[in-house]
């Protein structure tokens, strides 16, 4: 009983000398500060907006969307996210209508957000850059064997002759049977996806792109949970990864799903200490959203409050893109919208439109300080090492 006593004592000096500013984990400053030693601070406020790609006359072009989205936001977007497949045109790869629209409509260059790009390894019926024609995913052992270089070369081109600065988020959520890249649908396992993703990085490597970052994005959790389909195993190492990013939604009642009220804790919490714990790497949420609840259960909008107030103590967390749109693009699914967009109704509007409690929400939630309107440079947003907690060190005392 007294050693245990003892063994107690010196876990409460441990971890009040700590909170007292005693030498911490290395590589951690303290969520107060939201710094660590590379010197970033604060968390960019990002979203994904679905874009129109030839909108009507007199309707926002893409950038104009944005100013709209920042207007009722109150806050610049630091972050915006579209999707891509790999059906570029020749002669060009990557079709730049989107970025041209940012950059002649968002005329102060401090305004512009940066693009993430979440880039899926898929065709429609266009065989351009590749040595065969798909209608669908592209399989990971024909990129693996160069099937896809002619394509891929060009569009690290493309991107590399843009002013721009590009997150490329490819073939994201591979650890759930939802994608199409799950390497289960190929009879292969993580080190087919590993394999994949190394090949693509090498080709963009002999381009020098260099203002292309890489963001390796799973799932908050794999699906099937066994342990072949754990997320590290699909991590592709820290010389091919800059970002790590993640996505989860509170899906709760909605078309297809009948799950449980999930909180930001339930999604998030264990994944993202687990990943500080594992990879000196800044964190973005890359698509995170909630249906409605109410009754039992908190609504949206307070769901929305304390995403990002529990957000804001995760100290390599550096952006969250809110995913504003329907799921799959699809009005008859799931609504995690915070406002309208014109690829949904041709207007920027606060929702619900009866109260907009919604967009209220969001808008107050992202007022913090916390929530900045820049993204802070990879230099700057990665940490100086890993971090793995106080708590860490509790077995080894108590023992």
């Amino acid at each position: 009983m007294a050693l245990r006593t003892t063994k107690v004592f010196i876990l409460c000096l441990v971890v009040l000398g700590s909170l007292a500013g005693m030498t911490p984990a290395a590589g951690y400053a303290g969520p107060s500060s939201r710094r660590q030693a590379s010197g970033a601070a604060g968390i960019a406020h990002g979203a994904h907006i679905r874009p129109v790609y030839v909108p009507p006359p007199g309707e926002h072009g893409y950038g104009d969307e944005i100013l709209a989205f920042d207007n009722l936001a109150g806050k610049d977007l630091a972050v915006v996210m579209y999707f891509l497949d790999w059906s570029g045109a020749d002669p060009n790869a990557f079709d730049s209508f989107l970025v041209s629209l940012i950059q002649s409509e968002i005329a102060d260059p401090n305004r512009r957000p940066v693009i993430m790009l979440t880039w899926e390894p898929r065709k429609q019926n266009n065989s351009y850059g590749c040595t065969k024609s798909y209608n669908g995913v592209i399989p990971p052992a024909d990129i693996i064997a160069g099937n896809c270089d002619a394509y891929i070369t060009q569009f690290a081109k493309d991107l590399k002759a843009r002013p721009e600065r590009f997150l490329l988020r490819f073939a994201h959520e591979m650890n759930i049977t939802d994608s199409p890249w799950w390497p289960g649908h190929f009879g292969g396992d993580a080190s087919l996806y590993v394999n994949m993703w190394h090949h693509v990085y090498d080709v963009f490597g002999q381009q020098g792109a260099t203002n292309v970052e890489w963001v390796w994005s799973p799932n908050y959790a794999s699906n099937p949970p066994d342990a072949w389909n754990d997320l590290h195993n699909y991590y592709p190492g820290d010389t091919y990864v800059d970002w790590i990013g993640l996505s989860g939604y509170n899906w709760y009642v909605s078309p297809g799903h009948n799950q449980p009220w999930q909180t930001f804790d339930y999604l998030y919490d264990a994944v993202l200490k687990d990943l500080a714990c594992s990879y000196a790497k800044p964190q973005v949420i890359a698509e995170i959203g909630s249906v409605e609840g109410g009754g039992s259960v908190p609504t949206k909008s307070q769901w929305i409050a304390d995403t990002y107030q529990k957000a804001a103590s995760y100290p390599f967390l550096r952006a969250i893109v809110w995913f504003n749109d329907y799921a799959m693009a699809n009005p008859s699914a799931a609504d995690f919208r915070v406002t309208t967009g014109t690829a949904q109704d041709g207007s920027v509007s606060p929702l619900p439109s009866s109260t907009h409690a919604w967009t209220d929400a969001y808008a107050q939630a992202i007022a913090s300080a916390t929530y900045t309107t820049r993204l802070p440079s990879l230099a700057d947003a990665t940490p100086a090492s890993t971090f793995c907690g106080y708590l860490t060190y509790l077995p080894l005392i108590l023992r």
